[in-house]
């Protein structure tokens, strides 16, 4: 019985989160653009966006499905940031963009071409991941205008049984190009759930818990001897970061037991 009311409000949780999205992609958001003549109009959809989110998880914590602890260095560098991060479940994108007001994505096709929540991602202007090529100028270009971006450079959510999957290397071509560091941020979530091929019913026993933590940047330069092609530049940095995360997993793992 008490798994049933879990998995009822997870279902209420979900139906939030669709409607939201719709009601923001095709209600609020068009209307908005049009009583806007503004250029920068992808920057107030993506707070609307952000708002959203909160909203999301502010209800998820409320119907006890999830507690989230945020961990983040007393010192925060300001302008551009590269935020680079794992993801072990599916509500990723809500955890980390709710705590952001501005934050530009790389959204895969499947989301950007939804019915429901494609004009929302359309109208903040997230880059498409399917662009190939174009993704790394991209994202070079609205991080030299002093925006924040966000990249999960897995792909997709962390297999099961995995700690972590293979990373692709677009992350570590964006801050190249764009030279800067990046802004590795390990979520963890106990117990594991919600995960790549899971029902969203299939619901643990107890409310997920998630930490958000920042970890200390990691610049190229670190990995790099210099003279390298870009190519083994970016394999060089993604493995490094790879390493990194893993590392901290490590930690969190020991600190949990």
């Amino acid at each position: 019985m008490r798994r049933f009311w879990r998995r009822l409000r997870t279902g209420s949780a979900f139906t939030l989160f669709g409607v939201c999205g719709a009601i923001l992609g095709l209600v609020v958001l068009p209307l908005a653009r049009r009583l806007s003549s503004a250029d920068d109009f992808d920057l107030r959809a993506q707070r609307w966006i952000q708002r959203a989110y909160l909203v999301f998880m502010d209800y998820m914590s409320a119907v006890g499905l999830v507690s989230i602890e945020r961990i983040t260095p007393e010192t925060i560098r300001g302008g551009a940031r590269l935020l680079v991060a794992n993801h072990p479940t599916l509500i990723d994108t809500p955890l980390l963009v709710a705590g952001f007001p501005q934050a530009d994505c790389v959204a895969n096709s499947e989301w950007a071409e939804n019915r429901f929540l494609g004009p929302a991602i359309a109208a903040a202007n997230y880059i498409r991941r399917d662009t190939g090529s174009a993704v790394v100028e991209e994202g070079a270009r609205r991080l030299a205008e002093g925006r924040t971006l966000v990249i999960f450079p897995e792909g997709t959510r962390t297999p099961e049984g995995e700690q972590l999957g293979r990373f692709h290397r677009g992350a570590a071509h964006v801050a190249l190009r764009a030279g800067l560091p990046i802004q590795p941020i390990l979520i963890t979530a106990h117990p594991r759930t919600l995960m790549k091929g899971q029902n969203w019913y299939d619901v643990p026993d107890r409310p997920l818990q998630l930490v958000v933590r920042e970890l200390p940047e990691l610049d190229p330069k670190e990995v790099l001897e210099g003279g390298e092609t870009i190519s083994l530049a970016a394999r060089r940095v993604t493995e490094a970061l790879r390493e990194r995360f893993l590392a901290a997993l490590d930690v969190a793992e020991r600190e949990r037991s």
